[in-house]
C-alpha cells in the first residue's frame, strides 16, 4: 500500500479534544520523556478518530517516528466504556487455581518487586481498512501500534505468591469494562506458560502512572502477543484448567489454520486463536520530492513477535531487488527497531519505493498481506512515492 496522506476518511482531533471526549485528563509529560515529546513538531501531534462509541483513534504514522510513542499520541482502543475506579478504589483480585487467594490494592502492587519491559502494543486489526475485499469492523489503517515501556510487576511473581497449582494451565483476565446489555463481556485468557514467561500488570507507562486511556490503574501486558490478550482496566486474574469460553475466545480473535481465497468465510472451528504479531514494517517518513544525484532520506520501524527484527530492506524496482536500511542501535526484546536509509536516485520520475522486514526466526514480510474474515495482523509491503526532478 502507498503512503498516502491518511485521515481522509477519518475525523482529525487535536490532543485537546480527544482527551475531553475520552473523559480524562491530559498526562504531563515528566522529564524521561521531555525529550522524546519534544521531538515531535506540533502539526504532527494529533490523532484519527475511528470511532465514537467506544473511543477508537489511531496515531498518524508521521507521529510514529520515535522509539518510544508518547502516552498521548498512543494508539487508543476500547471495546466497552470503562469504569474508571481510580487508583484509591481499585484492588487487583488473583484466584481460582491457587492454593492463596490474593487482593492487592495499588499501593500493594506497588510494594512487590518491580520490572520493566520496553515493547510493540498492536491491535489485532490494526490494517483492517486496508485489506480487499472490504472486512467490516473498526476500519484501522497504519497506526493501531505503538512502542512503549511498561512497569510492574511480574504475572509470574504474583501467582508465585498465591501458590500456583499444578491444575492451572490457562489465566483468565477480566477488566472493568462492562458491555451494553446482552452484549458478551470482552473476557479473555492466556496460556499459563506464556504468562509465566514475560507477562507483567503494568502500572506505569513511559516512566509515568499508567493513564486511564491505555488501561489504569493497571493493565496486562503480553509481550510479543496482539494487544486483544492485554487486558486493560485489569480487576481479576484467575487461574484455570481450561481456557475462557464465549464470543471473544470462540468466535472473535481467531486467524485461519489455512488461508483461504478472498472473502471466503472460514468456520471458527478452522481457526487459532490469535498470539505472536507477524513482523512487519512501515515508512513514517519519506520526501514528497527528490533530485537525481542527491540523496533522500527516508525513515521508519518495523517489529515482529518473535522477538527481534535482523534486517530491514528498500527496493526502488517493484521488490526485484533490495538494499539493506541501518537499523538504530536503540532496542529492546519485542520492542521495535527504528530504521533509516539513504537513497540516491538515477532517473526523474515518479518512484515508488518499497520496504520490507526480517524478523530473527527467517519470516519476511509478505508482498500482499494474507486476507482473512476478521482482517487481522494486517503486514503486507509499505511504500512511499517520491516525485524526482531531473
Amino acid at each position: 500500500m502507498k503512503n498516502t496522506p491518511e485521515g481522509v476518511d477519518a475525523l482529525s482531533i487535536d490532543r485537546r479534544r480527544f482527551l475531553a471526549l475520552a473523559g480524562v485528563a491530559a498526562v504531563v509529560p515528566g522529564a524521561a520523556l521531555a525529550a522524546v515529546t519534544d521531538s515531535i513538531p506540533v502539526a504532527r501531534r494529533r490523532m484519527l478518530q475511528r470511532n465514537g462509541y467506544a473511543i477508537d483513534a489511531e496515531t498518524p504514522l508521521d507521529a510514529l517516528s520515535t522509539y518510544l510513542t508518547p502516552n498521548d499520541l498512543f494508539f487508543v482502543r476500547h471495546h466497552w466504556n470503562p469504569q474508571y475506579a481510580g487508583h484509591k478504589g481499585w484492588f487487583l483480585t488473583i484466584d481460582g487455581e491457587v492454593e492463596r487467594p490474593l487482593r492487592l490494592t495499588a499501593q500493594d502492587l506497588r510494594r512487590l518487586p518491580r520490572t520493566t519491559v520496553t515493547c510493540v502494543l498492536q491491535c489485532a486489526g490494526n490494517g483492517r481498512g486496508l485489506y480487499q475485499p472490504f472486512v467490516p469492523g473498526v476500519q484501522w489503517k497504519y497506526g493501531a501500534v505503538g512502542n512503549a515501556r511498561w512497569t510492574g510487576v511480574r504475572v509470574r511473581d504474583l501467582l508465585e505468591q498465591a501458590g500456583l497449582k499444578r491444575a492451572g494451565h490457562h489465566l483468565h483476565t477480566f477488566g472493568s469494562d462492562k458491555p451494553p446489555v446482552r452484549t458478551p463481556p470482552f473476557h479473555r485468557s492466556v496460556e499459563i506458560e506464556k504468562i509465566m514467561a514475560d507477562a507483567i500488570v503494568a502500572d506505569e507507562m513511559n516512566g509515568e502512572p499508567l493513564p486511564a486511556l491505555h488501561g489504569g490503574p493497571a493493565r496486562l501486558v503480553v509481550p510479543g502477543w496482539a494487544g486483544e490478550h492485554w487486558t486493560k482496566w485489569l480487576e481479576r486474574l484467575s487461574v484455570a484448567a481450561e481456557s475462557q469460553k464465549g464470543f471473544y475466545m470462540e468466535t472473535a480473535y481467531r486467524y485461519p489454520k489455512v488461508i483461504g481465497a478472498p472473502g471466503v468465510a472460514v468456520p471458527p472451528a478452522e481457526t487459532r486463536p490469535v498470539t505472536e504479531l507477524f513482523v512487519k514494517s512501515n515508512v513514517t517518513e519519506a520526501p514528497p520530492r527528490a533530485r537525481v544525484g542527491s540523496a533522500a532520506l527516508l525513515r521508519g520501524f518495523a517489529f515482529s513477535g518473535t522477538p527481534d527484527v535482523a534486517r530491514v530492506e528498500i527496493s526502488d524496482d517493484d521488490g526485484q531487488s533490495w538494499q539493506p536500511a541501518d537499523l538504530d542501535p536503540q532496542h529492546d526484546p519485542w520492542a521495535w527497531r527504528l530504521w533509516s536509509f539513504r537513497w540516491s536516485p538515477k532517473t526523474a520520475g515518479r518512484r515508488t519505493l518499497f520496504v520490507r522486514a526480517t524478523d530473527s526466526a527467517g519470516a519476511v514480510q509478505p508482498r500482499e498481506a494474507a486476507w482473512n474474515p476478521s482482517g487481522y495482523l494486517y503486514n503486507g509491503w509499505h511504500s512511499a512515492s517520491i516525485e524526482v526532478d531531473a
